[in-house]
């Protein structure tokens, strides 16, 4: 075509030295070829919020159920959660706990450190 120009942009070369520094400051998100992929703390709470929907006997709260705090390659949640009457709590937090752990991680290739969980409601 008479008068088109194209060009890309060549990328930038990695120099002795930039793994060392990116490992240093934390590396901001996962990088691959093309670019960098970054994973909102919105993105992490929903994706928490939607397996706690999955567990028998737990259900999301009625205010916000799913905080989550993301530094890096690592996750810490805060969850808010009611669980049906006659299921023990016990029983019912540490499912949600490994649940939402391994789907978090699943979705999002992030480890989850720690999730808090607070019971806030205790429904037939």
């Amino acid at each position: 075509m008479a008068g088109v120009r194209t060009s890309t942009v060549p990328r930038q070369r990695e120099r002795p030295g930039d793994e060392v520094a990116r490992e240093r400051t934390g590396g901001g998100g996962d990088r691959d070829p093309g670019g960098r992929t970054v994973i909102e703390p919105g993105v992490v709470e929903k994706a928490a919020a939607r397996a706690v929907r999955e567990v028998p006997g737990a259900l999301p709260a009625r205010s916000r159920t799913a905080r989550a705090r993301v530094s890096g390659e690592v996750v810490l949640l805060r969850l808010r959660i009611g669980v049906h009457y006659p299921h023990s709590v016990r029983e019912v937090a540490a499912r949600v706990r490994g649940h939402v752990g391994q789907r978090v991680e699943r979705i999002t290739g992030k480890r989850v450190h720690h999730i808090d969980i607070e019971i806030t409601e205790l429904v037939r």
